[in-house]
């Protein structure tokens, strides 16, 4: 559990000083770092800015409370694991969060053993994803079942073409592709027109726009290779 949960950073929002304090000192036992909230507004701001893949709320928070936070991060992304923690006394408003795929909740005053648990279920959900989600560069990733392109955590625009063509050299990054390739499955729905070279080049000029300089290296006279 702790090898995975160590390659990530959690945002870990609390309003009550001591619970705080212990808490986090407990999370960093686990996550490569952990960012520390006050409130739902500073939570937000640090989601913002750091994009960690896990989140733990506490649900009532001066200025947002922890629902709305939630809510506004899946609203940016599906894939960040989130964990609520309440009181006995907030556990109906919980209801409000069906569809918030929430990984866990936790009722405070949290116990040893079910803390523990929370992480091994993170730890198993992320284990889930990395079957799936593909490290491409810095900040990049690439979920293989649903051929996204993800950018700190945000999906990247990219038109049809642009993904058949992303996903294509992603798939032969091996041994690169031709020019021929990319006519046949990048413009499968026109197989009866004839695709000239310049259509590929343009389409692969506005790929590069969208991705790190240099990563789609040229084969010279034959097609390309994506580079990670």
């Amino acid at each position: 559990m702790k090898e995975i949960l160590k390659q990530y950073n959690i945002l870990y929002a609390e309003d009550d000083k001591a619970v705080q304090k212990s808490t986090a000192e407990y999370l960093q036992r686990y996550f490569k770092a952990v960012y520390i909230a006050s409130d739902g507004a500073e939570a937000l701001e640090m989601y913002q800015r750091y994009q960690p893949l896990v989140v733990m709320l506490d649900i009532t928070m001066p200025r947002i409370d922890g629902l709305k936070v939630a809510k506004q991060i899946r609203t940016q992304s599906e894939e960040t694991v989130i964990v609520m923690m309440t009181a006995h006394t907030d556990v109906e408003r919980l209801l409000e969060a069906t569809e918030l795929n929430l990984c866990k909740y936790l009722v405070k005053p949290v116990k040893a053993t079910a803390f523990k648990e929370a992480l091994q279920k993170i730890a198993n959900k992320i284990r889930t994803y990395d079957t799936q989600m593909l490290a491409l560069w810095v900040g990049y990733v690439w979920d293989q079942s649903k051929e996204i392109l993800y950018h700190l955590n945000n999906p990247v625009t990219l038109s049809n073409k642009e993904q058949r063509l992303l996903a294509l050299l992603i798939k032969k990054h091996d041994e690169g592709i031709s020019f021929e390739d990319i006519m046949a499955v990048v413009w499968q729905e026109d197989f009866e027109k004839e695709i000239s070279l310049s259509s590929v080049k343009y389409q692969v000029s506005m790929l590069r726009k969208k991705l790190p300089e240099d990563v789609i290296g040229n084969l010279y006279g034959k097609g390309y290779r994506l580079r990670f």
